[in-house]
């Protein structure tokens, strides 16, 4: 945080003693200015410092709260988001016009669902060590007059298989004194902590040849190979003997590098699918059991009613014929069959006068 910037944070008031009456807490919190913390910081008065360090912690505890937690490792479908973790400690830095100071550290107590990042390495090359390109990394930084580079590693768990996955991070300190020279950081994934070691020693090595190829004109290391600040390959000098056969070796490591990378990433993503797929057949077997479950309950209950005496898959035995409701044609033949025809075949009726009339 800055000097300039007026940013709000929550306070509380001093520790009260142990046999001091209850104090009514008011509702809103006490809001403090950085400048405010800063003044009680610098006071010679405990409790300030106290109450300034109290409002401090409130305010990581908060930080660490609003962390998007990440999922339990026996969930398929979960993904460690390490970017958004407190992985190691929290450290609060208020500024105090040029100098950084710091004011908090929280106690490495993880909880169960953290224990994939509790594992770390720190390489120094101060320290001195007989791995791949780092002789050559010190003595390059040695002769540009820079500080011994460091190298950090955290084991996470980003696969749906739980797979270990190393982030390996990259520090390479300049100098504010002549000769100048930029910091140089720059992390990435791999599957160990040693070959990412090697990767990132190899790496730092060709980023410090490419940024200072004046300062190493003349020099072995003129003909290392270069990498400038994304790390793409540079165009090296030809070599008497070896010509241009490291600049093509240096392009297929990198090529070779981006190609692994993305297979990774393809096959995460490969992985992640069907994680999702066997969690999608999963629901859907599940859903096909509960229905199997309700057919079954409604024969019995159709079993049931048939033993009731309740006919509901009789079909249309029980209902009423559409023919039934169909108009008699009216024939003669039928009515009048018991009468004897003449002669000429027609068949006398008798009428009433009455009905004539």
């Amino acid at each position: 945080m800055s000097t300039g910037a007026s940013i709000l944070v929550d306070s509380v008031g001093p520790p009260r003693a142990e046999n001091s009456p209850e104090q009514p807490q008011s509702q809103a919190p006490i809001r403090r200015s950085s400048q405010t913390i800063a003044n009680d910081w610098s006071s010679p008065e405990p409790r300030h410092c106290t109450r300034s360090f109290v409002c401090l912690a409130n305010v990581a505890s908060n930080l660490a709260s609003n962390l998007r937690r990440p999922t339990a490792p026996s969930d398929p479908l979960g993904e460690y988001d390490h970017e958004k973790m407190v992985i190691f400690d929290i450290k609060l830095m208020v500024g105090f016009g040029c100098d950084t100071i710091p004011i908090l550290k929280v106690p490495p107590q993880y909880p169960k669902w953290m224990e994939p990042y509790v594992q770390t390495e720190t390489y120094d090359l101060e320290n001195g060590g007989s791995l791949v390109f780092e002789r050559d990394l010190y003595l390059v930084s040695e002769k540009l007059e820079r500080p011994p580079p460091k190298f950090h590693g955290v084991r996470i768990h980003n696969t749906p298989a739980g797979e270990q996955q190393w982030m390996i991070t990259a520090d390479l300190k300049g100098s504010s004194e002549p000769p100048i020279s930029e910091r140089i950081l720059f992390s990435f994934k791999a599957y160990s902590w040693v070959d990412g070691l090697a990767h990132a020693l190899q790496e730092g090595l060709a980023r410090v040849c490419g940024q200072n190829i004046a300062a190493l004109r003349g020099s072995r290391f003129a003909h290392f190979a270069r990498h400038d600040t994304m790390g793409e390959p540079m165009a090296l000098s030809s070599h008497p003997v070896l010509k241009i056969h490291v600049q093509h070796l240096d392009f297929m490591l990198h090529e070779t590098r981006k190609d692994l990378e993305l297979l990774a990433k393809d096959r995460r993503s490969l992985r992640l699918q069907r994680a999702k797929n066997v969690a999608t057949i999963t629901r859907l077997r599940e859903k096909i059991r509960t229905l199997e479950v309700t057919v079954r309950t409604q024969q019995d209950q159709i079993q049931e009613m048939e033993e009731d005496g309740e006919d509901i898959q009789g079909g249309d035995d029980f209902l009423s014929d559409d023919n039934d409701f169909e108009d008699d044609e009216f024939t003669d033949e039928e009515d009048y069959e018991f009468l004897e025809a003449a002669e000429d075949g027609i068949i006398p009726i008798d009428v009433d006068e009455d009905n004539e009339e």
